[in-house]
Formats: structure tokens, C-alpha cells, sequence
């Protein structure tokens, strides 16, 4: 299958990076220290806003204080970070002004995994403090295409979670969806294992296209 595109919106983790044992390890240190079952907040927590999953599921916390406690843990952590496969070579296939990253994390989380993953960091980002609606909400994908002067119509967005596809769906994206839930989520364009599974190419006009092995 071919995918034309004039720009790819990826997001992060579970995407470009596995950090899930140290975003795990953090959010059951938090919910061991408020009383909440880690095991009901998961299926909840991946692609999301952590404030938004904070506000859920303590309501009367102080959520910017919470927040901060999340990220110093798992900045503590980010040595664990590893690029996925496939991550590094695509990235580095694609021009500067034809990728973003859009994370529900933090600017300064964001970057220290992609540095301790050992992969380049896009010109432009849009992270957790850039809007003010979190997937599944479209905002953010939305905010990336404009930031790279395109139309949700020619941008593609390759994503992991529920919550990032629907983003995608409810913006107008198309979207790919990668890693161990992709053969159950019957919202994506297509479903793969992970980025080694797409090939960059060009369409007979010139234009980039990516195509699914």
C-alpha cells in the first residue's frame, strides 16, 4: 500500500520510542501514593494529557503540582528510553521541513527521551503545553499541520494509541497505526507492527509517498 503525504506527524512514545517502563514505574509510584488502582487507570493513560488523566482521576488535586511530580520521576528515568525499530532510519530519510513530532509529553521530557534514544529532534514540535485539549481531541495534530504549512488532507499521522487515532480521525488525518494494538484499532488508514514495516519512496510525479510492507 502507498501513502502520499507532504508531511508526517509522529507521535513519540510507543511511536519512535519505548519509555513505557519508566512512564509505568511513575504513574504506580503516584497512584501507590494517592490511593488509586494503577490497574483501572491504565487502559485510561497511554496517548493522553497527563493533566487530563490527573484531573480524572483526582479532581481535587492541584494538577500543575502533580504534573511536576510525574515529570521529575520520569526524568529521573529517562535512561531506560529506546529508539523502536525503524525509528532512526525514517526519520533521518525525511526533510527538516517534512516531519514533526506532536506528544502528549512535556517540551523538556520529549527531548531528553529522544536524546537518550539517540534520535534527531524535528525543527518543530508540539508538545503537552501547546494546547489546551489533549488527544483524542484533534487539537494538537491540528496545531502541527499548521505549523508546517499544511492541510490535515496531505499530512499523515503515525500513532500507537486509541486516543491518537481517534485525534487523527476527528481532524481529518489519516493515520498509521504501529505496536501491539494495531491489529485490533479498526480506526487507521493501515495497522503495522512498527516503523521498519514502512519504506520512503516517491509517487510517479515526485511526490514522498511511504509504503507498507
Amino acid at each position: 500500500m502507498r501513502l502520499g503525504f507532504q508531511a508526517i506527524l509522529f507521535d513519540m512514545d510507543g511511536v519512535l520510542v519505548n519509555s513505557n517502563p519508566a512512564i509505568e514505574a511513575s504513574w504506580k509510584a503516584w497512584c501507590t501514593g494517592n490511593g488509586i488502582d494503577f490497574a483501572a487507570m491504565k487502559p485510561r493513560l497511554h496517548g493522553r494529557k497527563a493533566v487530563e488523566v490527573i484531573r480524572e482521576f483526582k479532581p481535587d488535586a492541584e494538577i500543575e503540582a502533580e504534573w511536576q511530580v510525574l515529570i521529575d520521576q520520569e526524568m529521573a528515568m529517562v535512561g531506560l528510553t529506546e529508539a523502536l525499530p525503524g525509528a532512526l532510519p525514517l526519520m533521518s530519510a525525511l526533510p527538516p521541513e517534512g516531519w514533526t513530532i506532536v506528544t502528549s509529553a512535556p517540551l523538556e521530557l520529549a527531548k531528553a527521551r529522544l536524546d537518550a534514544a539517540g534520535l534527531p529532534h524535528p525543527r518543530l514540535w508540539v508538545s503537552a503545553r501547546d494546547v489546551q485539549r489533549g488527544k483524542p481531541a484533534p487539537d494538537a495534530f491540528l496545531l502541527g499541520a499548521e505549523r508546517l504549512g499544511q492541510t490535515p488532507a496531505d499530512c499523515l499521522v503515525i500513532e500507537d494509541s486509541r486516543a491518537g487515532i481517534e485525534a487523527a480521525r476527528a481532524g481529518g488525518f489519516r493515520s498509521v497505526m504501529v505496536g501491539p494494538d494495531s491489529e485490533t484499532d479498526p480506526g487507521a488508514t493501515i495497522r503495522l507492527r512498527d516503523l521498519s514495516d514502512l519504506t520512503l519512496s516517491q509517487t510517479d510525479d515526485g511526490q514522498p509517498c511511504l509504503i507498507a510492507t
